[in-house]
């Protein structure tokens, strides 16, 4: 099945109507349909050390590599995605594997 993989985009949102009402419904059930889990969604990161670029982070769990690559290339998340690019400055997106000590 693979490992638990983990998504995390720092975004820089300027419209927040049509990130909100066009982008983050579907968004959210797409990552579902993928079993994925959102973690965090908040414009509430405390710089502890550095800067931390972006007004909007989001940090997503799915079980494996296989279904977040699913999940980003879902034909009705890839037509929602172009409100995200409406509706951001920029997006910096990676996918992390989950930590194995």
């Amino acid at each position: 099945m693979g490992e638990t993989v983990y998504v995390v985009a720092q975004i820089e949102v300027e419209d927040w109507d049509t990130y909100e009402s066009e982008y983050m419904p579907k968004t959210f059930e797409r990552i579902t349909a993928h079993d994925g889990e959102v973690l965090v969604a908040s414009d509430e990161a405390e710089e502890l050390e550095g800067e931390w670029e972006g007004n909007w982070t989001v940090i997503i769990e799915f079980p494996s590599e296989g279904d977040a690559y699913a999940f980003m290339q879902d034909e009705e998340y890839v037509e929602v995605m172009s409100a995200r690019h409406e509706a951001a400055a920029w997006s910096d997106i990676a996918m992390l594997p989950g930590f194995d000590g």
